[in-house]
């Protein structure tokens, strides 16, 4: 008689000698030919055939990789850029457009760059005007005629871009550099670059955008990209900018070069010797480099780096942790108190009389840099949002902070006439701008942290800053995220602040240097 433990062994293996052969023999279970079974029971049976959706395997940013030769004595700069571009439009295209904002300063470009009470002070001599020429423009190594209109680079293609197809833009240019405090400028000691090198404008569901450099706010709308930027200067100068850093001297040439991802653009400044740099590090480990000239900077130098470390620590804090090892921040002469860009902020000290604004200026880093917003429809999502969390930094305790925001609500109700719905297109007064998309805004949002609960507002910021890093943002996507968080409806709150009209504004006043 066969022991019933090797009965149970045989059992064992006739089971698993079944289950090959219903897997084909190779361990994986083989699904039925429901081709065949059907076409038994009908002969008339065409079965069909579904071919699967694959996502194209496309590079997820654009790259610009750039040779400048720049001379600060004249002001003027020669560069090549080479431009990797994929159309992510799911369209194809007939068109490729890019901006070159340099040529906002140009006579007859409009709107102009800045207030029309500053057109005559800005504009009084030629070495006021800037602008940038080209060369020649290629695709893929053939030429491709292009067009010019104010800020706005159009290339024309023979063929149009399938959707997910890859090309190299190749433009060759030439920029004179104004003698302005703008965002590009430059004085007997610096040259500061922001938003110089021409850029791939952003395709979106309406087409191009194309939007004009609005004299108020920063009217700049991109996607993040990767950069690798060369840039030559005489050999006594230093250059600082946006990005990993190396530089290499030849004779009386210096070869400064900088490489940096997933950036909203690239900035940088040449600097004269008269520059000094002194450095401190956040508790997380980013490095803050200030680079200063005048004696007033000097007095105030380590102050300054002292409120630049407290103020991204404390982003980092409520927002989250800073994307970039680095920040640099540069003495610039500039219409306003400071201008912020990616990892740079350029800071005039002329009219400094306090630190809000380069803290906002650095809070920009996450709430337009990092998380991309359109600034010219929807400003508030950068500066109220920055103006806000940056008000926490005094404003320490629940008291404080609504004292202060009861005096953002009286001031801004002073003047404005205009609502959080109302772009950069509806102002041309920068004191309007400010309170409505900053201090206004910045209401809102403290009555929104009081509504959800302080700490579900700020899990909810944490997570809107999570969800939406190197991508771009919408007031939409901004609520709905909110409503998720809350778990309740807030358009009718929304709607009522977006819509907000302060009473009608008082004479024109100018004392307000805040450009952010």
């Amino acid at each position: 008689m066969v022991p019933m433990f090797k009965l149970f062994i045989l059992f064992l293996m006739l089971l698993i000698l079944l289950l090959k052969v219903a897997c084909g023999g190779n361990g994986q279970v083989q699904p039925l030919d429901t081709e065949e079974i059907t076409a038994d029971a009908n002969d008339e049976y065409i079965p069909e055939i579904i071919e699967p959706y694959l996502i194209p395997d496309i590079p997820q940013h654009n790259t610009y990789i750039v040779s400048l030769e720049v001379n600060p004595e004249t002001r003027t700069a020669e560069g090549i850029s080479r431009i990797v571009f994929t159309n992510r439009s799911g369209e194809p295209m007939t068109q490729i457009v890019l901006r070159s904002f340099l040529n906002a300063f140009e006579e007859n470009v409009y709107p102009r760059p800045y207030p029309e009470h500053l057109i005559r002070r800005m504009e009084q001599h030629d070495d006021q005007r800037g602008y940038m020429t080209f060369g020649y423009a290629s695709i893929n190594n053939e030429t491709v005629q292009h067009s010019i209109d104010g800020t706005v680079i159009t290339l024309n293609l023979e063929e149009p871009l399938e959707p997910y197809a890859t090309v190299n833009l190749i433009l060759q240019y030439s920029a004179y550099v104004p003698k302005l405090g703008h965002s590009i400028g430059g004085n007997d000691y610096a040259m500061w670059f922001g938003m110089f090198l021409p850029v791939l404008a952003i395709h979106g569901s309406d087409g191009w955008h194309t939007e004009p450099f609005y004299p108020v706010g920063r009217p700049f709308f991109l996607e993040t990209a990767n950069y690798r930027v060369e840039i030559t200067t005489p050999a006594r100068y230093t250059v600082v900018g946006t990005g990993q850093r190396t530089e290499e001297i030849l004779d009386d040439t210096k070869i400064t070069t900088f490489v940096v991802d997933m950036v909203r653009d690239f900035a940088f400044a040449v600097l004269s010797p008269y520059y000094n740099t002194i450095s401190t590090e956040t508790e997380s480990g980013v490095e803050i480099n200030f680079h200063y000239r005048s004696e007033t900077a000097a007095r105030r130098a380590d102050e300054i780096l002292d409120v630049a470390r407290l103020s991204m620590e404390h982003f980092e804090y409520r927002v989250g942790f800073y994307a970039f090892p680095q920040v640099n921040i540069v003495e610039a002469n500039l219409l306003y108190n400071s201008m912020p860009f990616s990892q740079m902020v350029f800071l005039d000290m002329g009219p400094y009389t306090g630190h809000a604004a380069l803290s906002r200026s650095l809070g920009s880093q996450w709430f337009s840099g990092i998380v991309g917003v359109n600034r010219v429809r929807e400003p508030w999502l950068d500066t109220g949002l920055s103006r806000f969390v940056q008000a926490g930094i005094v404003n320490n305790t629940p008291e404080l902070l609504h004292n202060h925001i009861e005096n953002e609500q009286q001031i801004a109700a002073r003047r404005g006439g205009l609502s959080l719905s109302n772009g950069l297109w509806a102002y041309t007064n920068r004191n309007y701008y400010i309170d409505t998309h900053g201090r206004m805004a910045s209401v809102m949002i403290y009555e929104l942290m009081r509504l959800m609960g302080e700490e579900y507002f700020w899990q909810f910021i944490n997570l809107y800053y999570q969800t939406f890093a190197f991508q771009i943002a919408t007031a939409d996507d901004f609520i709905s995220l909110a409503e998720e968080v809350h778990g309740y409806s807030l358009q009718a709150f929304f709607n009522g602040w977006l819509m907000w009209v302060s009473p009608e504004p008082p004479p024109e006043e100018e004392d307000d240097y805040e450009q952010n």
